[in-house]
C-alpha cells in the first residue's frame, strides 16, 4: 500500500455530478443536483435534515440507483462501472456499526482481506495514519466513540482510495475526538485525497473544507469556493463588480486578477467603534462598513496588506487598536443568507 501523494489523475475533476434526480415514490427528493469537486479538494456538502445530502451520497457510492443524471467519479461513470468507482472511493456512512468482539487488528485484517490487499503491510499502515497503533490490541468494544469513528476511516483507507465519501464523519464526538479527526482529514488532504464529507457544525467544516455545496429542499441553492461564495454574496450587497476565477486560477482573494473579491474585518477598537468608522470612511478598497456587537466591521476589496494600512491609519489618527480579525463566521453567514430553513 503506498499511503502518500496521489498525483495521476484520469479526469478534470474527482467528482462530477450532473442534473441528478432522485425519486422516492411521488416525491423528488434530489432535484437536478449538478456540482463539481476538483481533486485535492475538501468539499463540505451541507444542508438541513431531509434536504437530500445522504440520498445524494449513496447515489455517488453506487449504493442508490439515480433517477435521472450522471455522476462521474475520477472519470468513471457510476451507472455505468460500479465495481471500478468502488475500488476508487473510501466510503464512510453515518451511524455505521462496528463488529465489536474483535480487536482493533483484527477487524482491520478482515476488511484488508476483503479488499484483497496484503493485510501484513496495509494494517500497520493505516493504524500509525489514524494513531490507533497503542490500541491494536483492544476490543473494539472497549473503544470510544470517537476511536471508533477514527477505526471506520481506518478501514476506508485500507485499499488506498483516491476519493473519501464521508457522511457526517463527526457526529456525537466530543470536542477533542472532534479536533483529533479534523486535523486526520487536514493530514488526508495533505497526501492528495480528495474528501467529499457532510456535516452539519458549519465552524468546523470552515476551518477544514476548501469549497462547500449547500442543499435545501433538494436543490443545490449554492456551490463553490467558500470565499468566492462570500465573495459573490457581499458584491451583491455592495455592488461591487466580481468575476469569479476560472477552474485552477485558485482562491479569488488571492492575487491582482481577483481583486474585486470582498473579505470582512473585525476592529475592536478603544473608544466608539463610530470613531474608527468615520476615521475610515473614504478609502478606496472599502465596500462597506457596519457596528456589531461593539466592533467595526469592515468589507473590503484587495489584498491583505489593505488591513495593515487600516490599523496604521487609525493608529496615527489617535485610535487604539485592540484587536483585529478576519471573519470566521463567513460559512455559517452564508448558509443563513442563502437558504430559507424549508424542509421537503
Amino acid at each position: 500500500m503506498n499511503l502518500s501523494k496521489t498525483v495521476e489523475k484520469q479526469a478534470d475533476y474527482a467528482i462530477r455530478v450532473r442534473h441528478l434526480w432522485h425519486r422516492f415514490g411521488p416525491y423528488d427528493v434530489v432535484r437536478d443536483v449538478s456540482f463539481d469537486v476538483g481533486y485535492g479538494e475538501v468539499f463540505g456538502f451541507i444542508g438541513p435534515n431531509g434536504a437530500g445530502k445522504t440520498t445524494t451520497i449513496r447515489a455517488m457510492t453506487t449504493l442508490l440507483e439515480p433517477t435521472a443524471g450522471r455522476i462521474e467519479i475520477d472519470g468513471i461513470d457510476v451507472s455505468v462501472e460500479p465495481e471500478r468507482v468502488r475500488r476508487t472511493i473510501g466510503y464512510m456512512p453515518d451511524h455505521a456499526g462496528v463488529y465489536e468482539r474483535v480487536s482493533v487488528r483484527e477487524y482491520l485484517e478482515f476488511f484488508a482481506d476483503s479488499y484483497a490487499v496484503d493485510s501484513s503491510t496495509v494494517v500497520d499502515a493505516v493504524l500509525e495514519l489514524t494513531d490507533l497503533g497503542t490500541l491494536a490490541d483492544r476490543l473494539v468494544v472497549a473503544m470510544s466513540k470517537g476511536q471508533k469513528q477514527r477505526l471506520q476511516l481506518a478501514r476506508v483507507l485500507l485499499h488506498d482510495p483516491k476519493v473519501l465519501i464521508l457522511d457526517e464523519p463527526a457526529s456525537d464526538l466530543d470536542p477533542r475526538a472532534r479536533i483529533e479527526m479534523r486535523n486526520l482529514l487536514s493530514e488526508l488532504r495533505g497526501m492528495g485525497k480528495t474528501i467529499l464529507l457532510s456535516s452539519h457544525i458549519l465552524t468546523e467544516l470552515a476551518d477544514v473544507c476548501t469549497s462547500v455545496g449547500i442543499l435545501e429542499r433538494g436543490r443545490l441553492v449554492v456551490a463553490g469556493p467558500i470565499s468566492e461564495i462570500g465573495a459573490r454574496l457581499e458584491a451583491q450587497r455592495s455592488g461591487v463588480v466580481f468575476r469569479p476565477p476560472a477552474h485552477g486560477e485558485g482562491d479569488p482573494s488571492t492575487g491582482p486578477a481577483h481583486q474585486a473579491a470582498v473579505r470582512r474585518v473585525k476592529f475592536k477598537v478603544i473608544g466608539p467603534p463610530e470613531t474608527a468608522m468615520a476615521t475610515l470612511n473614504g478609502a478606496p478598497f472599502i465596500v462597506g462598513m457596519e457596528v456589531l456587537a461593539g466592533q467595526l466591521i469592515v468589507s473590503m476589496t484587495g489584498p491583505e496588506w489593505h488591513i495593515a494600512d487600516m490599523v496604521g491609519h487609525l493608529v496615527r489618527n489617535n485610535i487604539g487598536v485592540v484587536g483585529v480579525e478576519q471573519d470566521k463566521n463567513e460559512l455559517e453567514r452564508i448558509f443563513l443568507e442563502v437558504t430559507r430553513g424549508e424542509m421537503q
